[in-house]
């Protein structure tokens, strides 16, 4: 299995699969065909054979020398696999030669398995309030929609 650039094919491969990689349709909304017509050089698959089991779609801030993960899914036969691990590595090599020095990264806080992977590829939190013991940044997503925000250097 080998990491490549996600193509419209592959795309359509994960939005017809959505549940299997988020255990639901939940995320479906997140998915934008923009993120690879025009963020490209920055969505990732890695495939078995012809089926996407892990992606990865990201973009560089225009602002800030960051780069943003802004979807990361694998499909649930594949998990513990090492898959994200791979994604992440990956997308922080990408990002230094485009001239980035953080990694970013953001969930909600009741994803407690996107917290804990986080954590483990050493993303800190950042964030100005504690809501059931995890440190959030308030209104991040809008008023009452409180985020869990991540950021690494690289």
């Amino acid at each position: 299995m080998e990491i490549s650039n996600c193509t419209k094919s592959d795309f359509d491969q994960i939005i017809k699969n959505i549940s299997d990689f988020w255990c639901s349709d939940r995320t479906l909304h997140l998915h934008h065909p923009t993120l690879i017509y025009e963020f490209g050089d920055s969505a990732f698959v890695i495939k078995d054979r012809e089926i996407v089991c892990a992606y990865l779609f990201g973009f560089y801030s225009q602002t800030e020398p960051i780069a943003y993960t802004h979807l990361l899914a694998v499909k649930k036969d594949y998990r513990r696999c090492g898959l994200a691990q791979l994604l992440y590595e990956h997308f922080i090599e990408c990002a230094r030669k485009k001239g980035c020095i953080k990694m970013k990264a953001i969930t909600k806080p009741t994803n407690l398995d996107s917290i804990g992977f986080h954590k483990s590829i050493g993303m800190k939190l950042i964030g100005n309030e504690i809501i059931d013991e995890i440190t959030v940044v308030r209104d991040y997503n809008g008023p009452g929609e409180h985020r869990v925000v991540f950021i690494r250097e690289i």
